[in-house]
């Protein structure tokens, strides 16, 4: 279900009964979606399956080890091409 924010100010009560018996809301702001009210069933089930991305992973290693230089992110890039190169067949996989 979508609702505009304005609707979602006049019912809030109405809206979160409804997240608790598995319906999910869509807020729209201005026409767009800006945000979404699920159960804490839905929400806690969100953060058991949150896995980061590959880039989120790499942002922070970079943060803790200060980056890469030239020469290892070539080395880096080299390695991603080889795999990805290893596992582009089905044959490779098995």
């Amino acid at each position: 279900m979508t609702v505009p924010l304005f609707d979602v100010k006049a019912k809030l009560s109405e809206y979160v009964t409804m997240a608790e018996n598995g319906e999910v809301i869509e807020i729209t702001k201005y026409g767009k979606t800006s945000a979404v009210i699920v159960s804490l069933e839905e929400y806690e089930q969100l953060k058991r399956n949150w896995r980061p991305s590959f880039v989120e992973q790499l942002n922070n290693w970079k943060q803790k080890t200060g980056g890469l230089t030239s020469k290892e992110y070539a080395e880096f890039t080299d390695a991603l091409k080889r795999n990805k190169e290893i596992y582009s067949t089905k044959e490779d996989l098995f």
